[in-house]
């Protein structure tokens, strides 16, 4: 029997913001000491009193309108009541009922995958786990233990719910490069994944090719924090629920986790439904507001967006696969630069793609200067480039007699050790053209 993955994903972007989403603490937290940065907001001590971060908020519409969705005009925090010890409020405030945006679509390779909402909610902080010493180590600690960092917790985090419209584990990594690229055009983020600036959560259930309706179940793998481990998800998953269903098991809606190093997933719990997160709406916030003058403002500041600047490109004469590159380097600021300073765009296009180390150098007008400069110390002088080239075939009788008698590669040796001997300055065309004249 043939299954097909049915496939939806959550994407965690922590949001490009001075200060953190309801209080004045600082977001730049990378590589700070543990709990260097928080407040009574942040640990949830009784009294603290949130206060909306706005620009937050106006980057997830900006993410919204990007994505083609519709914007809630009258929106509203909620609380999503659980416990871990992560989340010293006993809630996270976040977005249920009313999402900032809702009804959305992004084209993958052609296929439309729909974007159920993009809403804002407060990252939780951090659990890090440590083992203690065992009874034959000196120290203070026995057995495992587990620090908690707040440092994290309360950053602006903005949650894509993309429809479960994904079909492969393939198209599933494009769907969340994309999703990168567009958040990084728009600069509301670095999206750095090592940083934890994204972060993915993967479900998936199995159906019939067959049957249209979606399965009654769904397993939810949380806190992926690369593309590899999404794409190993769900090729793992696939399998297992494929065994699973062909052993007559039946797959119930369950949370489970990623072993990297076994690179299996492994049950943690039965699946929460919305209901059992007991949401409400946040006492301490007012209802939000959205409107049509903001929105438009928003959308005016959306620069060109990356299947934008795409479909440019391959009209102005790159091949697809090479836009696609410049625009995941994002380097399309870089490439109409360098054709404002005279460059043709297929030229530029490769020195960005092949001589990165060029581009990180100079800036488009210096890198024509340099390039120019290269091309006019070329040996193009025909006279000195035959004097060389008789240099070099009398150095290399052997090679000389191997091409004579058939070995054309023997050519290939030629030329390179002429470009040695013009430290790559020799007009290649021209040298084999000379070189074969002398030979023959």
């Amino acid at each position: 029997m043939n299954y097909l993955p049915i496939i939806g994903i959550e994407i965690h972007v922590q949001l490009r913001t001075k200060t953190k989403m309801f209080c004045g603490c600082s977001a730049s937290i990378w590589k700070a000491e543990p709990n260097t940065h928080v407040c009574p907001v942040c640990l949830g001590l009784p009294g603290a009193l949130p206060v909306m971060n706005k620009k937050a908020i106006g980057q997830v519409i900006k993410m919204g309108l990007a994505l083609d969705c519709e914007i809630n005009h009258s929106t509203y925090f909620e609380r999503k009541n659980y416990f871990y010890p992560d989340l010293p409020k006993g809630y996270q405030i976040s977005q249920h009922r009313a999402p900032l945006c809702i009804n959305g679509q992004l084209s993958v390779d052609d296929t439309l995958i729909r974007i159920s909402d993009v809403h804002l909610e407060e990252d939780t902080g951090k659990s890090v786990h440590k083992k203690g010493a065992t009874d034959n180590q000196e120290s203070a600690t026995r057995g495992n233990y587990s620090l908690l960092d707040f440092n994290k917790s309360g950053i602006p985090l903005m949650e894509i719910v993309s429809a479960p419209d994904i079909y492969s584990a393939d198209q599933a990594v494009k769907y969340c490069k994309s999703i990168q690229q567009i958040v990084r055009s728009l600069n509301i983020s670095d999206a750095d994944i090592e940083k934890g600036q994204m972060r993915f959560e993967v479900n998936i259930s199995l159906r019939e090719v067959k049957d249209e309706e979606l399965p009654n179940y769904r397993v939810e793998i949380k806190n992926l924090n690369s593309f590899k481990f999404v794409k190993k998800v769900i090729e793992y998953e696939t399998k297992r629920q494929t065994k699973a269903f062909e052993q007559g098991k039946k797959l119930i809606q369950e949370t489970r986790g990623f072993d990297e190093d076994k690179e299996i997933t492994v049950s943690q719990r039965e699946k929460e439904a919305a209901h059992d997160y007991r949401y409400f709406p946040e006492p301490d916030l007012p209802p939000l507001e959205i409107s049509e003058t903001e929105i438009e403002k928003l959308k005016n500041e959306i620069p060109e967006l990356p299947y934008q600047a795409i479909e440019r490109l391959v009209n102005a004469g790159l091949k697809a696969k090479d836009a696609e590159i410049i625009v995941q380097k994002q380097k399309v600021d870089y490439l109409d630069n360098c054709v404002i300073a005279g460059f043709n765009i297929k030229e530029a296009s490769l020195v960005i793609i092949h001589k990165p180390n060029l581009t990180s150098r100079y800036g488009p007008q210096d890198l024509r200067n340099h390039l120019q400069g290269k091309r006019e110390s070329v040996v193009e002088d025909t006279n000195k480039l035959e004097s060389i080239i008789i240099k070099v075939i009398t150095e290399n009788p052997k090679t000389v007699r191997d091409f004579q008698t058939g070995k054309e590669k023997s050519l290939q040796f030629l030329i390179g050790q002429v470009m040695k001997e013009t430290k790559g300055k020799a007009n290649p065309r021209k040298t084999s053209v000379l070189l074969q004249k002398h030979l023959t």
